[in-house]
């Protein structure tokens, strides 16, 4: 089990008057991404306090070993299989939310009604059915959305049910105040019960990752799954194929799995670029990544707040980022990096040439970035979240 983290006094304060209703934890999303990891964590560290947790999740595929820290609380997470052949015909036979309202009454029956369903979304409207299904039975809820696809505009009858359902929660949880801003948009209502929360960061504050030794040859990491509709790892590549590449000394590495790896490979081989780029697959400490690596860049088309930037801005390295959700939020340019205004091949050379110009700078740049950072990320953002939540269950 984790040792306690700081501030559980000031938590077991707060969470007295609801010692006999738990808190329900339930990610609609599919299980992939550090997405998962602000309710997992917070769900663990209330079930530490002696708070009563339960938790459901509708994964693609149970990853058993995901949800340990979990488990060795004593809480063992239901998993409600959403993908087969056999669910997808029951979803269309039985009445509108019946399967989740079926779902949510399996998790809640034992003991005392919860005081609070804490549903988790990756970029989708995953937890649209779960809050309905929630209205209707009486259940009080509450959203953490994790992404906005911004040109993922809802349809009438979708629109109309998210205005139907998001004003009357009592808290809207976001990692990135721009996804909150994309989605008001789309959906044309304000909603001034929305906070902003910070996932947890996977490197200590007291990192050190000393700069590269060499710069004989200058190195960009691109760290996120491969998975190209959301990451834009494409644009990239078509970026540093343009001529004015082919003679400069900067390589790229990709770092992470997915469903596109083979895809850009035979992109960069078409392109010419192969000998630039570097497949290096899964890394489980990102300080080795940095130890060779002088620049993040993130071509995102669509995201919420990365891990792997924040990490690297922790690791004193200086980012080349998309002006989508949260990457602005964290970046100036020319002071901790470089702002692509949009995912565009064009805006992506425009902002690596401003970055190539100022390569003698990354260090300094890195500097700053690992000092703002600091002021900018709680120190206990798991801790946070869990106050939040127990404030709503008053």
């Amino acid at each position: 089990m984790q040792e306690p983290r700081r501030g559980m006094a000031i938590l077991a304060d707060g969470g007295q008057g609801m010692s006999s209703r738990p808190i329900v934890f339930l990610s609609s999303h599919h299980g992939v991404g550090a997405s998962e990891s602000l309710w997992l964590e917070t769900a663990a560290y209330l079930a530490q306090q002696g708070l009563p947790v339960k938790a459901g999740v509708t994964w693609a595929s149970l990853d058993l070993g995901r949800l340990e820290p979990l488990t060795q609380t004593g809480v063992k997470a239901l998993h409600f299989e959403q993908t087969s052949l056999r669910r997808r015909l029951q979803r269309k036979l039985r009445p509108k939310h019946d399967f989740e309202k079926t779902s949510l009454l399996r998790l809640c029956s034992a003991g005392p009604p919860p005081a609070l369903i804490l549903i988790s979304q990756g970029n989708d409207h995953s937890a649209l059915p779960w809050l309905e299904a929630c209205q209707k039975i009486g259940l009080k809820a509450a959203v953490v959305t994790h992404g906005i696809v911004p040109s993922d505009w809802p349809n009438d009858g979708l629109g109309a049910r998210l205005r139907a359902i998001f004003p009357t929660l009592p808290a809207i949880y976001w990692v990135s105040a721009r996804n909150q801003t994309d989605f008001e948009i789309q959906i044309g209502v304000r909603l001034p019960q929305s906070r902003h929360v910070w996932n947890p960061i996977k490197v200590s504050r007291d990192v050190s990752a000393p700069w590269p030794a060499s710069s004989d040859v200058w190195r960009m990491a691109c760290v996120a799954r491969l998975q190209t509709r959301p990451k834009g790892h494409d644009l990239l590549l078509q970026a540093l194929a343009l001529p004015h590449w082919n003679n400069r000394p900067l390589h790229l590495s990709f770092f992470g799995n997915g469903e596109n790896r083979k895809g850009l490979e035979h992109l960069a081989s078409m392109l010419g670029i192969s000998e630039r780029i570097h497949f290096k697959g899964h890394v489980d400490g990102v300080q080795e990544i940095w130890r060779e690596h002088h620049l993040i860049a993130q071509p995102s088309r669509n995201e919420g707040m990365p891990l792997s930037l924040v990490e690297a801005l922790m690791c004193g390295r200086p980012a080349l980022v998309t002006d989508v959700a949260g990457h602005a939020e964290l970046i100036t340019e020319g002071e901790n990096g470089f702002i692509a205004e949009a995912a565009t091949v064009r805006h992506i050379d425009e902002a690596l040439q401003r970055a190539w110009d100022e390569r003698g700078n990354w260090l300094s740049m890195g500097q700053t970035a690992a000092l703002r950072i600091r002021q900018q990320a709680p120190a206990e953002p798991v801790t946070n979240f869990a106050q939040q939540l127990l404030q709503l269950t008053q």
